[in-house]
Order: C-alpha cells, then sequence, then structure tokens
C-alpha cells in the first residue's frame, strides 16, 4: 500500500457482505479469496480500489444473476445501502440521512463516501430544488454508483426518486438526480 493508494474501509467491505446475505456460499468465499478478499480471516482495515472494484463485479453476478451487467451492478448498489445500513458506521450515518434529508444529504456526499474510504470526492450542482447533478471521482462501475445513490437519497425522505447516469470517463461519473 502506497501513501497516496485508493482505499476501502472495512465497513464498506463489511456491507457489502452482508448485501450477499445467504449468496455468501463456500464456493463464493473461495472465489473472493482468489480476488484478494479472505472473508474467512478477520477482514483487513483497507484494502485497494482494484480489489475492491474486482470484489463488487462479482458480487453483483450473485445479487443478480442472469441479469445483464449493468442492472447487476444497480441491484447491488440498491443492496449495499442495506448492508451498509447493518454496520455500525453505516447505522449512524443513514440514520443522519433521515434528519439531514435529501438536498442536505447530497451537500455531504463527499463526507458520507469517506467513511468507506480514503478517495472519494464530489461536486454538487444545484438545478432545482429537487434537481441535481453530482459528479464522482473514481468511479469504475457507474451503475452501483446509480443504484447506491437511488437507495441513499429514497432513505433520506425524498419520494420517487429517479438516478441517471450523465457521463462516465476514465476522471469520474456525473448523475441526474431527482425526486418530488
Amino acid at each position: 500500500m502506497t501513501p497516496n493508494e485508493p482505499m476501502v474501509f472495512s465497513q464498506a467491505v463489511e456491507g457489502l457482505l452482508r448485501a450477499l446475505g445467504n449468496r455468501l456460499d463456500d464456493g463464493a468465499k473461495d472465489h473472493l479469496r482468489a480476488l484478494g478478499l479472505d472473508v474467512r480471516a478477520r477482514l483487513e482495515p483497507a484494502y485497494p480500489l482494484a480489489v475492491w472494484t474486482q470484489v463488487m463485479r462479482y458480487a453483483s453476478t450473485l445479487v443478480a444473476p442472469g441479469r445483464p451487467p449493468a442492472e447487476q451492478m444497480f441491484e447491488l448498489g440498491r443492496r449495499f445501502i442495506e448492508g451498509y445500513s447493518e454496520t455500525l458506521v453505516g447505522r449512524a450515518m443513514l440514520t443522519a440521512l433521515k434528519v439531514l434529508g435529501p438536498r442536505r444529504t447530497l451537500e455531504r456526499m463527499s463526507r458520507n463516501f469517506r467513511s468507506g474510504n480514503n478517495y472519494t470526492q464530489t461536486k454538487l450542482e444545484a438545478l432545482g430544488p429537487t434537481d441535481f447533478t453530482l459528479w464522482f471521482n473514481e468511479v469504475k462501475e457507474p451503475e452501483f454508483y446509480r443504484g447506491m445513490l437511488s437507495a441513499g437519497v429514497d432513505r433520506s425522505g425524498a419520494k420517487i426518486v429517479t438516478v441517471k447516469t450523465l457521463n462516465h470517463d476514465a476522471t469520474g461519473a456525473t448523475f441526474s438526480v431527482k425526486w418530488t
């Protein structure tokens, strides 16, 4: 690990594992170990972004087998929010979302994501009271983020949440986030 290497913290990994539920059988555990995540041992404090990305891609096939990869990632992102809410850090953060409401939740997105990694940066632009664009750096799987945003903004009290990917490139991704 280098000082500036993007790392994902154990609580995010724990949230992802909780999202898998009973899909985390012996075969899945073996596959995860081959990817660099030994779930039979105590979790490391942090994992490289490259390992996290491979683990996410594999985990998405477990939560929505037989569906197209984009749908698998979206579903994993939604389920991740549920799994993360079962961790100590996630429970506190997601409880705060309800108090903050959707707009302030989006305004604090860098801070929210920094509870799970050391690299996330965001830029929020308000287009209207319930219409925003949100940019994230280091987005490897935009559909995973779209699923997380959809579930997270919903949990913050918004109704009829719509999240669309506007742009995805090597620097990150921009999303449209709207609700009623």
